[in-house]
């Protein structure tokens, strides 16, 4: 099976279990790469005998990480898919043909994606989410100041940055190279198994019990962008909607700090917005609703891309030997 785009005669697809451990040696790779920066960003705290950063330091590093390791990170992998595979770009759904258009789409329907799942979390949990919040008391002044539009804006761009590189690594190479060997629902399904399992720490940080739940709904969410990708044949839009759900999500969390007064310097406020995101303390209806809404659009997307299998010569769908 070809996936996205023919890879060529030459082209050579690497096995899943060669495949895992290259994703995490390029993660590493990109880890490695993110800590000049991020020394030179803590080395007047280090230098003054401080143990334990600043949150506008984390807030800072969290900036750099988003933009050095995660570029870093998909860097590697084209990298592998170019002079390793012999593949192109293509053959990985990487193309820039209609990619405006996929991108915005995908922007579009992430959107739609992030708010129904917000409002549906209010909706059962009774608005309990709002009436912990004092909106009587939130100040909108703290969001017209220049360092936090600036840091709203970093945040934004990295997480496109973020979203897009985890689709060439999960959608782009990994379910594309695994499916040219073993067929295309084991390459769905190793990405987004993966997809999954870049969020181990959550089990670490957080309620083993809420990180799991947050880690299936997280692979469900995989299994969507895959499908989401296999029915545009390519991983751009799936990158619109990744990005347009993170930065949403990720946003408006901040936003709310911020305006309730939680953190007063938005880089503080970012480092307790990751602190959120990434270190569930209990269960929540967001997890569980997360989950529910990515299965229900994988089952939609499986069903547009089911007569494809059937019928090789339809217009959408991928291309099969």
């Amino acid at each position: 099976m070809n996936v996205f785009a023919a890879p060529g005669e030459n082209a050579r697809s690497t096995p899943a279990w060669a495949a895992f451990l290259l994703l995490w040696a390029f993660w590493l790779v990109g880890n490695l790469a993110t800590i000049p920066f991020v020394f030179a960003i803590m080395a007047p705290s280090l230098l003054a005998g401080t143990t334990e950063q600043p949150a506008n330091v984390q807030g800072l590093v969290i900036i750099i990480t988003l933009y050095v390791m995660f570029s870093t990170f998909a860097a590697c992998a084209l990298v592998w898919i170019r002079y390793r595979e012999r593949r192109s770009f293509a053959s990985a759904g990487i193309s820039w043909q209609r990619a405006g258009r996929r991108y915005l789409r995908g922007l579009f329907w992430g959107a739609v994606f992030a708010l129904f799942l917000m409002l549906a979390a209010i909706l059962i949990s009774g608005l309990s989410s709002i009436s912990e919040t004092p909106v009587d008391h939130f100040s909108w002044e703290v969001l017209s100041r220049p360092s936090t539009l600036m840091v709203l804006g970093l945040l934004g761009l990295g997480l496109l940055v973020q979203s897009a590189a985890e689709e060439i690594i999960c959608r782009g190479w990994l379910l594309s190279s695994i499916a040219m060997r073993h067929g295309r629902t084991v390459g769905l399904l190793i990405s987004a198994i993966f997809f999954g399992s870049l969020h181990i720490h959550f089990f670490f940080f957080g309620n083993i019990d809420a990180g799991l739940v947050a880690i299936i709904s997280i692979t469900l969410m995989g299994l969507m962008l895959g499908l989401y990708a296999l029915n545009e044949r390519s991983i751009i839009g799936a990158a619109g909607m990744h990005g347009a759900f993170n930065t949403l999500v990720f946003g408006i969390t901040l936003v709310l700090i911020l305006g309730t007064g939680e953190a007063s310097d938005p880089l503080a406020g970012l480092s307790r917005a990751y602190e959120l995101s990434t270190q569930p303390k209990a269960l929540s209806a967001e997890n569980f609703i997360q989950g529910g809404l990515a299965l229900l659009a994988s089952t939609i997307l499986w069903r547009r891309l089911r007569p494809v299998i059937k019928n090789p010569g339809a217009s959408t769908g991928v291309l099969h030997q």
